[in-house]
């Protein structure tokens, strides 16, 4: 068995689960398969959201990705829909994705550096010039960032009523291995959130405005197990904020939940975990809630490959990793998927690199016969202990978090902390004692010259960050900063009184307000994030 590695005398997955030699009819006596597995479809869903998965409706090619200005990655974009890609997801720059402009001293270094810069909608309109806003789904990152999309569709003429995509809003209820100091505040993000989730049910309902990401920590070392633990408390923990409001009923929350996955080398596990959430967010939806309606149990999800699982050495060996945890995803049944570039241990992808990850997903769709038929794992021996083993021990994380009074309580306690040092450090001293195997790295390993091929790298254009930093001086200087006072003002009021936010912030970013300005009126009125510093 490929993904399993031996520790002491003992087989174990990923997550350390144990593996028998041989699976039997016994090791799943108690498997019930209308109660347990089920038709695709139809709850529990553990074969499926969709009756006819593939068939009816493809898995979504979207990769992550970014370059360094908004020029470069217009470009990008319009070459990867020439290569058939069918969805778009924007990789911020750091400073972007903690709130910053590109010309705050704190950024020295990062503009442009692994994503694109997105200062104001000037660049939103430059990312997505030429790009038909109403025929392909785009994956946003944050809230603010949904906003400034927003804007820029209405300027060019399309109703948000047509416009899906997604975004990763629930931040609040996730722990994050960013180091941030200057991240706003958990209930901060919490109010943000719900009031962006409340908006785009009425005005942007094609929108999963409530996505649940756990990606973050299972690139930082977490198992399966903790990943898909932390991935269902935050759903929860959304949910019960969203219910504790009390402003639009709770079917609402459930109809445009959508969920986010990293997937890693343990071929199998990968694909069970898949299985065990939707089988478990049934049982959420059904016990928890009281839900009834079939429609508002589907656990939707978006997998990405792990990056930390691509190595420097013998970089060409990533796409085999890649293309096994694509597999994984794709018979576990996912609905959108991200193949990383082979090349992210030394750079951001290179246009060989991008070529690849689409077409890796364009084989399994295309090429392999795995598309053709739902679910064909069920019913092997392995797979339903796996998926039923990994359900159990889930649970069982979950209850150690609900004993702490639920994932916000957990965050602020700073379990997680001590979760992702204890997570980082084990996956370093399993690959540096052999424990787990890594190809090219611990074993089979060459001296560097032996490689018998290089790799082109990314090159970063060495005066695009300046560019970028002189465009949003130039910007502050031309737009009339009287109406973004106003409109800033508008907002602060807003956050301190009981209206919704959302359009006081597409207020904000229409008058050409910048993404630092916007969200310094949220530390202003929410405070900071004392829990941002994961890493101690």
């Amino acid at each position: 068995m490929t993904e399993a590695k031996e520790s002491g005398n003992q087989f174990v997955t990923w997550s350390d689960i144990p593996i028998k030699e041989l699976y039997t009819p016994e090791d799943v006596k108690d498997l019930d398969y209308e109660r347990d597995i089920g038709y695709p479809g139809q709850p529990p869903y553990t074969r499926g959201v969709y009756r006819d998965m593939y068939r009816g409706r493809q898995f979504t090619i979207r990769r992550f990705s970014g370059v360094e200005t908004p020029e470069d990655t217009n470009q990008l974009y319009r070459h990867e829909i020439e290569l058939g890609q069918t969805g778009l997801a924007i990789a911020p720059d750091v400073p972007t994705s903690t709130g910053l402009d590109s010309d705050d001293p704190r950024c020295k270094g990062d503009v442009g550096f692994c994503g694109v810069p997105i200062d104001s909608i000037q660049d939103m309109e430059i990312v997505f010039d030429g790009i038909a806003m109403d025929k392909i789904t785009t994956w946003t990152y944050t809230v603010p960032l949904t906003a400034m999309y927003f804007v820029v569709a209405e300027k060019r003429g399309f109703d948000l009523k047509v416009i899906g995509g997604s975004t990763p809003t629930m931040g609040f209820a996730t722990p994050s291995p960013r180091d941030a100091p200057w991240e706003v505040a958990i209930d901060g993000w919490k109010r943000e959130s719900l009031d962006f989730a409340e908006w785009t049910s009425e005005h942007a309902p094609k929108w999963h405005n409530t996505s649940i990401a756990a990606y973050a920590v299972k690139d930082n070392g977490f198992n399966n197990i903790q990943e898909l633990g932390v991935l269902l408390s935050g759903a929860m923990a959304a949910a019960d904020a969203w219910k504790e409001r009390g402003k639009l009923p709770l079917e609402v929350f459930f109809k445009r939940i959508s969920f986010e996955m990293a997937t890693a080398s343990d071929f199998f596990e990968e694909a069970c975990k898949i299985r065990a959430g939707r089988r478990m967010w049934t049982r959420i939806c059904q016990e928890r809630y009281g839900l009834t309606d079939p429609a508002l149990m589907q656990f939707r999800i978006r997998c990405q490959t792990q990056g930390s699982t691509n190595t420097i050495e013998e970089p060409l060996n990533n796409l085999m990793r890649i293309g096994f945890g694509m597999l994984a995803s794709t018979l576990g049944g996912a609905q959108s998927l991200h193949a990383n570039g082979y090349d992210e241990a030394l750079c951001i992808p290179t246009d060989q690199s991008m070529l690849l990850s689409i077409r890796t997903l364009q084989i399994i769709q295309e090429e392999i016969n795995v598309t053709t038929t739902v679910d064909p794992l069920a019913g092997s021996y392995y797979v339903e202990w796996l998926t039923n083993e990994l359900e159990n021990r889930t649970w069982d994380y979950m209850k150690k978090i609900e004993d702490m009074g639920g994932m916000m309580a957990a965050i602020k306690s700073g379990f997680f902390v001590t979760e992702l040092k204890k997570a980082n450090y084990d996956w370093i001293q399993k690959i540096q004692t052999g424990e787990r195997v890594v190809v090219g790295v611990n074993k089979y390993r060459m001296k560097p010259e032996e490689v018998p091929y290089q790799v082109p790298v990314y090159t970063f254009e060495p005066t695009a960050r300046d560019k970028q930093i002189e465009r949003v001086k130039k910007l502050r200087q031309e737009r009339d900063n009287a109406s973004v006072t106003r409109a800033l003002k508008n907002l602060e009021a807003a956050c301190r009184g009981d209206e919704n936010t959302f359009p006081f912030m597409m207020e904000a970013f229409s008058a050409y307000a910048t993404l630092q300005e916007v969200c310094d009126v949220w530390r202003e009125v929410y405070g900071l994030n004392p829990h941002a510093r994961m890493h101690g």
